[in-house]
C-alpha cells in the first residue's frame, strides 16, 4: 500500500492502523499486471541481459510486446504475436544470443514454427536450457520450460521421454520458487498454475506430485494464503477435468461425474475461503463464473459473481468473457442471449479497457458453434457488421492510443462484406505504422489478393482468401 502522506507521525500510525485493521486494498487490474510484466521484463533485460546497439530496440520492442499478451483480447494476442515474432526474428538476425529473447524467438516466430518439428524440437529445448542457467528470474524460466516440454512430446516420441521429465520436473521447481516472490500478481500465480496443471493433467501421479510440492511451499510463506488458494483453485479444477475427460457428455463415466463435481466443489471452496479474506480482489469472482458453470449452478448465481467482479474493477474483460461462455447455446444462452449481453458491454457508460470487444467475441464464439456452409455464411449475415463495427468504433473511443486493433477491425471488415471500411481501416494502419503486416493477413501474396478484390483491381474469386485472421475464426 502507497502512504498518502508522509512525515507526520499521527499519520503514519493512522495508516498502520487502516493497513492492519481492514481488509480493502487498490483492486489488482489486468493494468496493473500489464505494468508488472513490463517493468519485470524489461528491467531485467536492462540489467542482466546480453545487450547490444544492433539488437536492443527489437529486444526491447520483443519484450514489451509479450508483456501485454497476457492480459490482451483474442483480437489483441493475435497481432502482439506477430509483432512479438517479427521482433524477436530481427533481433536474432542481428545476432542477439539473450536467452529470454531467444526464448520468446522460439515460441513466436513464423519462421521457426515453419521449421519440422524435429528442428523445432531441438530449438526449444536448446532455448529452455539457455534460459535455466540464465540469472533470468523462476517465472520466466518456467514458461521456457514448460513450452519445450510441451513440444518435445508433441508425437509421443518415446526417446525424448527423459527430457520431457527433466523439463517438466524443471518447470515445477521453477513454479515453486517463483510462487514465493513478494511482487508476483496473483493472477500471473493462478495462469502459471493451471497452465502446468494442464500440462500434467493426463498424468494423474505427476499432477497431484506437482500440487503438493507448491503447496508445501507456499504453506511456509507468510502472507501467501490468497495465493495458495488461488493454486488450490487451480489445481482442482484441472483435476476435476481430469477425472472427467475432455470427451462429449455421453462418454463421461458416473464414477468421471461423481469425480468432475467433488473436485470443482473444493475448487469453489478454496475460491470462496479466498473471498472471505479479500473481497476486493476482482480475479477471485471473475474466476468463480467458471466455476459455476461446471457446477450447473444456474445464471442468478453466475451473474451474482459477474457483477461483483466488475463492480471492483469496470475494465474487467476476462469477466465478460467468462460470461460470455456461461450464455454459449450449449450452456445456459443463446445467440441473443451473447449479442443482447455483448451490446450491453458496447452500450456501458461505466465499463471501458477492451469490453467492448466482447461483442465481437459474441459473433464470434457463436460462429464457432456453426458448421459448413452455416459458418461460411455467418459473417454476411445484417446484423453481424453493424455489432462489429460499433464495437471496435467503441473501443478507438475509449482507447485513442492502442491501434493493433485495426488489423483484426480490417479482417472482420474484408469477411463481412465492408470493402470500403477494409480499405479505410488498411489506410489507417498504413498512416500509423507505416507498413503492413502482411503475416496477420496469411502472407503478402493472401493480402494483395484481397486488397485487389476491395479496391477493385482484379475480380473477385469464388471464395475469398481467408488469411490469418483473428484467433479460432
Amino acid at each position: 500500500m502507497k502512504w498518502l502522506h508522509r512525515g507526520s507521525l499521527l499519520v503514519l500510525l493512522l495508516s498502520l492502523w487502516l493497513v492492519n485493521s481492514c481488509s480493502h486494498k487498490a483492486p489488482a487490474t489486468r493494468l496493473d499486471r500489464a505494468k508488472w510484466n513490463q517493468a519485470t521484463l524489461n528491467g531485467y533485460y536492462d540489467t542482466i541481459g546480453s545487450r547490444n546497439p544492433k539488437w536492443d530496440q527489437d529486444a526491447r520492442e520483443a519484450l514489451s510486446r509479450f508483456a501485454e499478451i497476457s492480459t490482451a483480447s483474442a483480437d489483441q494476442s493475435e497481432i502482439l504475436t506477430e509483432l512479438i515474432g517479427d521482433a524477436t526474428d530481427n533481433a536474432v538476425t542481428a545476432g542477439c544470443d539473450d536467452p529470454m529473447i531467444l526464448s520468446l524467438h522460439v515460441r513466436y516466430s513464423s519462421a521457426v514454427h515453419s521449421k519440422p518439428l524435429s528442428d523445432r524440437q531441438d530449438l526449444y529445448r536448446g532455448a529452455a536450457d539457455q534460459l535455466e542457467n540464465s540469472p533470468y528470474p523462476p517465472i520466466r524460466k518456467f514458461y521456457g520450460n514448460m513450452a519445450a516440454a510441451e513440444t518435445l512430446w508433441q508425437r509421443r516420441n518415446t526417446n525424448l521421454w527423459p527430457d520431457v521429465v527433466r523439463l517438466r520436473h524443471a518447470s515445477i521447481s521453477d513454479l515453486t520458487q517463483a510462487l514465493q516472490e513478494k511482487s508476483l500478481p496473483e493472477g500471473e500465480a493462478y495462469d502459471a498454475a493451471t497452465a502446468l496443471f494442464k500440462l500434467l493433467a493426463h498424468n494423474r501421479g505427476e499432477i497431484t506430485n506437482a500440487y503438493n510440492q507448491i503447496e508445501s511451499a507456499l504453506a511456509h510463506q507468510s502472507g501467501k494464503a490468497a495465493m495458495a488458494d488461488f493454486i488450490e483453485a487451480a489445481f482442482y479444477v484441472q483435476y476435476a477435468w481430469q477425472a472427467r475427460g475432455h470427451g462429449t457428455a455421453d462418454q463421461v463415466t458416473e464414477e468421471g461425474w461423481k469425480l468432475f463435481h467433488e473436485r470443482n466443489t473444493l475448487a469453489q471452496k478454496a475460491l470462496e475461503h479466498a473471498w472471505s479474506r479479500d473481497s476486493q480482489d476482482p480475479q477471485i469472482p471473475t474466476l468463480m463464473i467458471s466455476i459455476v458453470l461446471s457446477q450447473e449452478q444456474g445464471r442468478p448465481e453466475m451473474e451474482k459473481w459477474f457483477n461483483r467482479a466488475m463492480q471492483i474493477d469496470t475494465n474487467n474483460y476476462a469477466a465478460c468473457r467468462a460470461k460470455l461462455n456461461f450464455l454459449l447455446p450449449q450452456w445456459y444462452g443463446s445467440r441473443d442471449d451473447m449479442l443482447e449481453f455483448g451490446r450491453q458491454c458496447v452500450a456501458s457508460t461505466n465499463w471501458a479497457g477492451e469490453v467492448p470487444l466482447t461483442l465481437v467475441d459474441a459473433h464470434g464464439d457463436f460462429d464457432r458453434t456453426l458448421s459448413g456452409a452455416d459458418r461460411e455464411a455467418y459473417w454476411t449475415s445484417p446484423d453481424v457488421w453493424p455489432d462489429i463495427k460499433a464495437a471496435y468504433e467503441k473501443f478507438a473511443e475509449l482507447n485513442p492510443d492502442k491501434t493493433q486493433f485495426r488489423y483484426p477491425y480490417a479482417w472482420y471488415a474484408y469477411h463481412c462484406g465492408q470493402t470500403n471500411d477494409f480499405v479505410e481501416q488498411i489506410q489507417l494502419i498504413r498512416k500509423n505504422d507505416g507498413e503492413v503486416r502482411y503475416a496477420y493477413f496469411g502472407g503478402k501474396d493472401a493480402f494483395d489478393q484481397v486488397w485487389a478484390q476491395a479496391t477493385g483491381a482484379a475480380a473477385p474469386t469464388n471464395k475469398p482468401a481467408t488469411g490469418a485472421g483473428p484467433a479460432g475464426h
